[in-house]
């Protein structure tokens, strides 16, 4: 019995740990069984002393009390998971835990074989993705948009003032690595027919997720392509809510994405991720066809005598200019600009204040006794 109620403890306290984070962690008893399921009760225990920065094997064997060789043994197997993130750092090894989301959650569903209860694990995430992962006391799981709308080159007006920060290819062009996964959003929620083989990893965290059987690399001209597909199909490019560490382009769709199903299931709107244009509509072009509105991801068209846009539920996707037969769509520059952090530091850290975890966090981001 006091076996089984330490394990219990194992996960509260690693659920509290992954709640202080900028995107926190779900309340309640179905979280608790999620850990469960991905962290066997040891590798719950370790993971309480893996940093959210990466660490040396050995100050993390040190913070745990446990065998450096054990340590090694659990980091791996985790690595292999997708919960925790490893890497070589002039050829030492380097580990650092991975929060919720990116990591815990899509991670191991990309994996895909895993000794684990994937049904059971599947009907507890898409519970939360239905229900808008609202869960921490009333306030949300993403208080800041996790990530940022862009357009592809071929859907922005050609009169419009564009940086290279705001187009997707710029990320593609500039990638050492690129690799493509089974999106876990619509693997787990399932209420489409989108294709699911087209989101993709950026950096260093491509390789690795590729090294770990998550993913696969490909190289740039396909992963154009890739993307051309996901525009055909309907689909939105999400990529991080800063310029410098994109490490995610991932193509979302309306209904299974938990960064839109925030917005479109649930009216939050003014957490919907948001791209730095807004739709507009020529009224002289316009025929009122309504290919726009049925295109449209957000439902912000709406058509009367011609297309009408809301600018509040519109996320500057472009998805309505590339369908438009009259050429009567276009995308002008959102006014005021939503914010775009510089680094992923400044969006965390942004992220955190809002929830109020800010200093938890901090302490939570060196290895325990070796800050």
């Amino acid at each position: 019995m006091g076996g089984k109620m330490d394990n219990i403890n194992v996960y509260e306290k690693l659920r509290d740990r992954l709640s202080v984070t900028p995107v926190g962690a779900p309340k309640g008893e179905d979280f608790l069984e999620i850990l469960s399921i991905i962290f066997t009760p040891e590798e719950a225990k370790l993971a309480l002393s893996v940093p959210f920065m990466p660490a040396t094997l050995e100050d993390i064997a040190e913070a745990s009390k446990m065998d450096v060789e054990e340590t090694r043994a659990l980091l791996n197997n985790m690595a292999d998971k997708g919960i925790v993130y490893t890497f070589e750092y002039k050829g030492t090894p380097m580990f650092m835990l991975f929060t919720v989301v990116p990591g815990i959650f899509e991670f191991p569903i990309m994996k895909g074989s895993l000794d684990i209860d994937y049904d059971r694990l599947k009907s507890l995430w898409k519970k939360y993705h239905e229900e808008g992962w609202d869960y921490d006391e009333g306030k949300s799981t993403f208080p800041i948009p996790i990530g940022r709308v862009l357009a592809v080159e071929e859907e922005i007006t050609a009169n419009v003032d564009v940086l290279p920060t705001e187009l997707v290819y710029k990320y593609i062009d500039e990638s050492k690595y690129i690799c493509v996964g089974e999106c876990a959003c619509r693997t787990v929620v399932n209420n489409c027919d989108s294709p699911k083989d087209v989101c993709m990893g950026l950096g260093y965290g491509a390789k690795f997720l590729a090294e770990r059987g998550m993913a696969r690399l490909i190289d740039k001209e396909e992963a154009k392509a890739i993307l051309k597909r996901a525009h055909d199909a309907g689909l939105v490019s999400c990529v991080d809510n800063n310029n410098e560490n994109v490490s995610m382009l991932c193509n979302c769709c309306p209904c299974c994405c938990g960064q839109l199903t925030v917005a479109t299931k649930h009216g939050r709107y003014d957490l919907r991720p948001v791209g730095a244009f807004v739709a507009s509509v020529d009224l002289d072009k316009c025929i009122a066809c309504g290919a726009c509105e049925e295109r449209c991801p957000m439902k912000a068209i709406s058509i009367n005598d011609a297309a009408e846009i809301d600018p509040d539920k519109c996320i500057g996707c472009g998805l309505c200019v590339s369908d438009c037969p009259e050429e009567a769509m276009a995308m002008l520059r959102r006014d005021p600009s939503p914010t775009v952090y510089d680094n992923i530091q400044d969006w965390a850290m942004a992220a955190v204040e809002t929830k109020g975890t800010a200093k938890e966090f901090m302490e939570e981001l060196g290895v325990k006794g070796k800050k």
